[in-house]
């Protein structure tokens, strides 16, 4: 798909005038949610899961992962070794049936990369099941190595550009678009219990939000200041396919310097290409010297064959922020539905903010930087 020039200003950012919304009536309090990190499931409803994937007894170990769902180490009857999840997603399992759709046919391509490979149900042979709970579990093989943090960003962002390529090959009869995940640019509906109204008050109202007043209200007034660029969605005429939506560092596997494979496509999403980058950047941009990190990065994606139109970076700046706004409206939902505490935003406002802030003066030595890298990428990042 080819994209359309925009009008944008001279340094990149859409004009737009600032809106302040009505005070609201105050809502009614969110449900109550577990402490950010303990989510669990009951000894009955784990063993129920086990059940479904394996004949034999086995034992479990809790992860350190797991933000949205619950993970634990299984080791089997036989010795072999996996990762159980049970998700936490208020029981949405249309968007499991996607996930585990766009992971099949990802796995019957060559990648440099492991991707997560589901266990077959022993019913049916599916890759997971719906529980009695009305919530979805799947078994996953353990993919080795280690969180890649900011080891190695160049092959990180190489394995990134690949994926990017390998997801807009994924064909699933027209069903692409019809992803159950909303795409970035709908960030109002990125939690199933949000809307723009909702958001709105929750943020005004809601006194757990007195320890990060500040950050909060900083980052819903950028919130405010994107929807004019927002609300244009695909008429922007950006390129768009299936995402990750989700693949930063926290998400990478890697043995020494090189991936060995990428996790966590629950938010497998149709949308514009450009916020792969964006997600990705958007951990760098967190980082004490964020700069030489990103072009490393950038200087992969190109190398692993990912694609960058001069649209793209113009609006690449917005597009790492709408991530943080989208996390920052997706865990207020979270909150409201009872699928977490609301420490799980208030933690993380500050961090949010800082990003945002070191983007917004760092705008046009980025987009130089990203510039520079996608009009020589046979020579990127080699000075």
């Amino acid at each position: 798909m080819h994209s359309h020039s925009l009008r944008l200003r001279a340094n990149g950012n859409l004009a737009y005038r600032a809106q302040r919304a009505p005070r609201l009536a105050r809502v009614q309090a969110p449900k109550a949610g577990p402490a950010t990190g303990h989510h669990t499931v009951s000894d009955s409803l784990r063993d129920e899961a086990l059940a479904a994937f394996f004949d034999g007894p086995c034992t479990t170990a809790p992860t350190s992962g797991g933000v949205n769902n619950v993970c634990q180490y299984v080791t089997a009857a036989d010795g072999s070794k996996w990762i159980l999840r049970v998700y936490n997603n208020g029981g949405h399992t249309d968007k499991v049936d996607f996930e585990h759709a766009v992971l099949q046919q990802l796995g019957q391509q060559r990648l440099s990369f492991a991707v997560p490979r589901a266990k077959p149900s022993l019913r049916d042979g599916k890759p997971h099941v719906v529980l009695s709970s009305g919530d979805a579990a799947c078994v996953f093989e353990i993919i080795q190595g280690d969180l890649a943090k900011t080891t190695a960003p160049r092959e990180v962002g190489r394995a990134t550009g690949e994926l990017c390529t390998a997801m807009g090959r994924v064909d699933l009869g027209g069903r692409e678009a019809q992803a159950p995940v909303p795409p970035y640019y709908d960030v109002f509906h990125v939690h199933h219990a949000m809307d723009r109204d909702l958001f709105y008050k929750q943020v005004a109202e809601n006194p757990g939000f007195s320890v990060c007043r500040g950050s909060i209200d900083y980052l819903t007034e950028g919130v405010r200041r994107l929807e004019p660029l927002l609300a244009k969605g695909r008429d922007l005429g950006l390129p768009v396919q299936l995402i990750h939506g989700d693949l930063h560092y926290d998400n990478v596997m890697v043995l020494g310097d090189s991936v060995s494979g990428l996790l966590d496509f629950e938010f497998v999403a149709y949308d514009w290409r450009v916020m792969e980058l964006a997600v990705a950047l958007s951990k760098y941009v967190s980082e004490d010297d964020p700069l030489p990190l990103i072009r490393e990065f950038v200087a992969g994606y190109i190398a692993g064959g990912g694609q960058v139109s001069d649209d793209e970076i113009e609006l690449l700046p917005d597009c790492i922020n709408l991530r943080m706004f989208s996390n920052t409206i997706y865990f207020t939902g979270r909150a409201y539905a009872g699928e977490d505490g609301l420490e799980s935003l208030t933690s993380r406002a500050d961090a949010y903010a800082k990003r945002v802030r070191w983007v917004e003066a760092n705008r046009a030595r980025m987009v130089e930087t990203v510039r520079e890298l996608a009009r020589a990428p046979a020579t990127a990042g080699a000075r």
